[in-house]
């Protein structure tokens, strides 16, 4: 008997290996799907009722040096509290699938060079079960907005990013936003499609390590060269 789908949701933080012969067999994107958007929505909902919009827009402005008074005042009376929430919660509605899918169409090419046949639908939910680790996240963003007073910025609500636990570099700074984006999930998600991709394809580890590992090194690896050529 097939584990239930909320079985291979909770296997994928002890057992990936089992969860993943469980989603090559009946892949059920729908779960972490769910789990994810609707979890980060509804923490994302929470964060804009506490906070205090009047410390937010000014923890924001500071963030901006070069905004000259103009454009200032543009911000404040363009972004209202509902635009920033309504703003906020369609972006991620959206981001959650679209993300699974550039991971599916890319495993799903990479799969093709090393000679497996699996199809996009499968890799599609393969993209949307490496995601999972974010869940463990979403705890802790809620313990800052308990925590915060209505005062934190939503590039200090992950606990786990690499600015927030090494560098605290400044929300201005031109390396904050790469160092607030790599965090710990990052690596459980690169380990998880490692795994996954021992199971999917059968190709040896260095195989899947090169292919979960490369988009990552793109990504970052030009966004780190944007940086030091227009800072």
């Amino acid at each position: 008997m097939s584990a239930s789908a909320t079985g291979v949701l909770l296997q994928m933080f002890y057992d990936p290996k089992a969860a993943f012969e469980s989603t090559l067999a009946r892949t059920r994107s729908w779960l972490p799907l769910l789990a994810v958007t609707l979890g980060s929505a509804a923490l994302l909902f929470w964060y804009f009722r506490t906070v205090d919009f009047t410390w937010l827009f000014n923890h924001m402005l500071a963030g901006m040096p070069d905004a000259d008074e103009a454009q200032r005042e543009a911000i404040r009376t363009g972004l209202s509290p509902a635009v920033i929430t309504w703003g906020g919660l369609v972006s991620v509605m959206l981001t959650v699938p679209a993300t699974a899918a550039m991971f599916g169409l890319y495993y799903l090419l990479a799969a093709k060079f090393v000679g497996n046949d699996i199809g996009f639908k499968k890799w599609f939910g393969f993209g949307a079960w490496i995601m999972v680790p974010r869940l463990l996240v979403l705890p802790l963003m809620a313990l800052q907005i308990v925590s915060s007073g209505g005062q934190v910025g939503m590039e200090d609500l992950s606990m786990v990013t690499l600015n927030y636990l090494v560098l605290h570099l400044a929300p201005g700074h031109p390396w904050a936003g790469l160092a607030g984006s790599v965090d710990l999930t990052v690596l459980w998600t690169i380990a998880l499609s490692v795994v996954g991709l021992r199971v999917w394809t059968g190709r040896a580890l260095a195989t899947c390590v090169t292919i979960s590992l490369l988009p990552w090194l793109l990504i970052y690896g030009a966004w780190a060269a944007k940086i030091v050529a227009f800072s």
